[in-house]
């Protein structure tokens, strides 16, 4: 039995399984990285030595899309196994790649305000407000409803996301979360809630929710920090930014922050943010007694 068959089975198995934006990243992997090297082999004959030696040889991407394309492979040769076509998998001696952790650039206050300022178009300069106040994931912003938004308890409650393969539920499980509204933060959010009778806060001309946030990119984000002088960063570090101000000023605990931004656990706050303010020594109190 060729590899291509096993491939294509794992791909029929995993649409019930993941999510299409999860399932269009596999399906590319499968089709673009895995079928042209082994598809034509008997899945039987391919050895650890030939996996090796095709991972070593990509130079084009980094360990954690190494790390994926494994993952992806180990599912294919699993199918063979449960059909006892192979008697073991050839993947289980191949060490995933090592990558580098998340290096984040996040923007300071006054670059926020310089950004904000420039926001003159209303759904983008709510969308800024809402990613730079509670650093919800761009799909979970344009993905929100009127009935995600308590003005008694001032509250946003995310519970789907909307990207270009549709609207579907959050990333995790946990990333269905409540969200404080912040005192800054609430004028914005009234004033969406107030400006048109659809269901959802962001609807295009056409009056229909926003499949993606490309339209706010290509013609507002982008421009505003080429015209700042700004390095670019993906609207994404919207969400960086909001972490690492509520961390620095010791506004909120790194598992109280993991809660806000959905995770599961505190580890990647902790990886990724607290790693990131490093001035702790710097502003170390030196005169306290710890044994008194």
């Amino acid at each position: 039995m060729k590899f291509n068959h096993y491939s294509s089975l794992y791909l029929e198995f995993k649409k019930h399984e993941l999510k299409y934006s999860t399932l269009d990243k596999y399906t590319n992997i499968v089709r673009d990285r895995l079928n042209p090297i082994f598809g034509d082999l008997e899945i039987s004959n391919i050895k650890p030595s030939d996996i090796k030696k095709w991972l070593y040889a990509i130079d084009d991407v980094g360990g954690k899309s190494k790390r994926i394309y494994i993952s992806v492979l180990n599912g294919i040769f699993k199918e063979a196994l449960y059909d006892e076509i192979i008697d073991k998998l050839p993947t289980r001696h191949i060490k995933p790649p090592v990558f580098d952790k998340l290096k984040i650039k996040p923007f300071n206050a006054d670059e926020v305000q310089k950004i904000m300022s420039l926001a003159k178009v209303d759904n983008y300069r709510f969308y800024l407000a809402i990613a730079f106040y509670t650093g919800m994931r761009s799909g979970e912003i344009i993905g929100l409803k009127k009935c995600d938004i308590d003005f008694d308890k001032q509250t946003i409650t995310v519970q789907r996301t909307r990207s270009r393969f549709g609207e579907s539920v959050p990333k995790t499980k946990s990333s269905i979360r409540q969200i404080p509204i912040l005192e800054l933060l609430s004028p914005y959010i009234l004033e969406l809630y107030n400006k048109h009778d659809n269901e959802y806060l962001f609807i295009t001309q056409y009056k229909k929710p926003y499949r993606d946030t490309s339209v706010f990119v290509e013609q507002y984000w982008r421009p505003s920090l080429k015209e700042l002088g700004l390095e670019y960063r993906r609207p994404y570090n919207c969400r960086h930014t909001y972490a690492t101000n509520m961390l620095y000023k010791d506004l909120i605990t790194p598992v109280q922050l993991a809660q806000l931004l959905g995770h599961s656990n505190a580890q990647m706050v902790y990886d990724v943010y607290v790693n990131y303010i490093d001035n702790f020594n710097v502003n170390f109190d030196r005169s306290i007694s710890i044994y008194k």
